[in-house]
């Protein structure tokens, strides 16, 4: 296959990403490339840089949904390029409690939890961000021990109040039915108050938290089906702290930051704070040791010639 026959066949198959990156990619350039689930590849930038050599260069691009990205790693003719220089980041999401089986190579990273975002919602980031971005840089350290102590308990508080939700969301992808889980928005359901999380009784006033998301997410609701099952599973092992999703535990961080700040020196909000907090986490272990085995050996093979 010629160049420019790969080229036919990324327009043909309607992903601009993937046509992108053929039209970039260079055998001399010291770039690695990436494509991300989603569509904001930030947070694994900030990670890549920091894991790769200074004079080397990440191109990441946001791929869509977890198919467009497997579409993606299919149609390139790895014959031509080298596994450990072109990488795929997905989110595990719901996979292991469906089930549903996850294309597995050298060059794919599945994250630990729902997504990259469970990692990074924990008290080393919330600690950054109310030194860096909230104004409690010359807080004592006390001070700052106490808050960054709440913010655990009140995480774990929302891990749990979490948890029929996410059993619902667990019934609803067993079930096969279509949800737009965006639209299930947290600050229907809870709301913070110097840091302390309280839960709406009655969200959108709605008779429970089960009709609220049914309406938000127009899945008819059936008060017959019993999710307790898929509850009792969740909090075995408390597994429910790796399996919710990952974009509701964000909101939790940055609500909680913004409701024990002080002075902003930016403006702070869930759709601006994976720029904002991406700098400021911690690398997950699984995600270094796979850059590790994959950029950065490519870069040691690539150096060594």
């Amino acid at each position: 296959m010629t160049m420019l026959d790969i080229h036919v066949a990324a327009l043909n198959s309607k992903i601009a990403s993937y046509h992108e990156f053929l039209s970039r990619y260079s055998k001399i350039k010291k770039v690695v490339y990436g494509f991300v689930e989603g569509n904001d590849p930030c947070f694994y930038r900030g990670f890549i840089d920091h894991a790769i050599p200074a004079d080397w260069e990440i191109e990441l691009w946001a791929a869509g949904n977890k198919n467009r990205v497997y579409q993606i790693h299919k149609d390139i003719d790895w014959r031509r390029f080298p596994k450990k220089r072109v990488c795929f980041f997905v989110d595990r999401d719901l996979s292991d409690l469906i089930p549903e089986k996850l294309v597995r190579d050298i060059n794919i990273y599945v994250t630990d939890g729902y997504s990259i975002e469970n990692d990074i919602a924990n008290k080393g980031t919330c600690k950054r961000i109310l030194t860096e971005v909230c104004g409690f840089e010359n807080a004592k350290h006390e001070d700052l021990d106490q808050l960054c102590n709440l913010f655990e308990q009140e995480l774990e508080n929302f891990f749990q109040a979490m948890i029929p939700v996410m059993a619902w969301i667990v019934f609803w992808r067993r079930s096969g039915k279509r949800a737009g889980l965006n639209d299930i928005l947290m600050r229907d359901l809870f709301s913070l108050d110097k840091g302390c999380l309280k839960t709406e009784i009655n969200p959108k006033g709605k008779a429970n938290t089960g009709i609220y998301i049914h309406e938000q997410c127009n899945v008819a609701y059936c008060s017959t089906v019993d999710v307790s099952i898929i509850e009792t599973q969740l909090k075995n092992g408390n597994i429910y702290r790796k399996y919710t999703r990952g974009k509701y535990v964000f909101w939790f961080l940055i609500e909680f930051c913004l409701s024990v700040k002080k002075i902003m020196h930016v403006t702070l909000s869930a759709s601006n704070g994976m720029t904002i907090v991406g700098n400021r986490a911690r690398i997950p272990d699984s995600l270094l040791q796979f850059l590790n085995n994959t950029f950065c050996r490519q870069i040691e093979i690539m150096g060594a010639r």
